[in-house]
């Protein structure tokens, strides 16, 4: 998608692979099984230093597991390829692969994330013409539309909510949909409004899961379309 230098944090610890249900779909996901270990590399502390980067992608957090539980039972037609911003270790967009997503672009800012990805696909039998997985930067988007597009917890700050409305109006095809979704944050009381001034709107609604530990998730399911 672009040429950029990107941080690359190499996680080089523990890996788990452990089976997780969401939506009645049973996923098979490559982590690390120490992720705290990355708060310490050199890498990650020069690059937080330089762009205020942080290893987010190395942890499952409940935005993830309620886009996953939306994925799972929203009727997707044939023939659609999504692309997941800020994917991390890509639960969201595996669940949508087996429930009927054709193709899944998966993107992050970090190459790290997306090795995992290409691990979990692996495990899963999604073969390379359903998975890529490519670097994505919000502040320079590329030159692509995408029917779907999918983000998990991804205005869990205010400065990144323009950022997100600025790649959707990129990235978002004329008659596509973006399911953006994530437990209640006041950053995301300015989506509606930025999302006005960019042509965009949204159709919220309360959503649930559970966790990988059982324990009940309550969030947001933002439903954005072209206006």
């Amino acid at each position: 998608m672009m040429s950029v230098v990107a941080p690359d944090s190499r996680y080089t610890g523990p890996e788990a692979t452990p089976t997780l249900e969401v939506g009645g779909r049973a996923i098979r996901l490559c982590r690390p099984a120490d992720p705290d270990r990355l708060l310490d590399d050199p890498v990650v502390l020069d690059w937080n230093a330089r762009d205020d980067y942080m290893p987010y992608w190395a942890y499952l957090w409940p935005g993830a597991f309620l886009l996953a539980e939306a994925v799972a039972v929203e009727p997707w037609g044939p023939d659609l390829t999504a692309l997941e911003l800020g994917c991390g270790l890509g639960l969201a967009g595996l669940v949508g692969l087996d429930a009927g997503l054709s193709r899944v672009v998966f993107t992050d800012y970090d190459l790290a994330p997306l090795r995992f990805v290409g691990r979990s696909a692996t495990a899963n039998g999604f073969g390379p013409d359903r998975v890529s997985t490519d670097l994505l930067d919000w502040r320079d988007p590329p030159d692509a539309r995408y029917p779907v597009i999918l983000g998990a917890d991804v205005l869990y700050e205010r400065r990144l909510v323009p950022l997100v409305v600025g790649v959707l109006r990129a990235l978002l095809a004329p008659d596509g949909v973006a399911l953006v979704s994530g437990p209640y944050r006041v950053a995301t009381e300015d989506l509606g409004p930025a999302l006005s001034a960019a042509g965009l709107r949204s159709e919220s609604s309360p959503i649930r899961s559970e966790d990988e530990h059982g324990r009940p998730l309550r969030g947001t399911l933002h439903r954005i379309r072209r206006r």
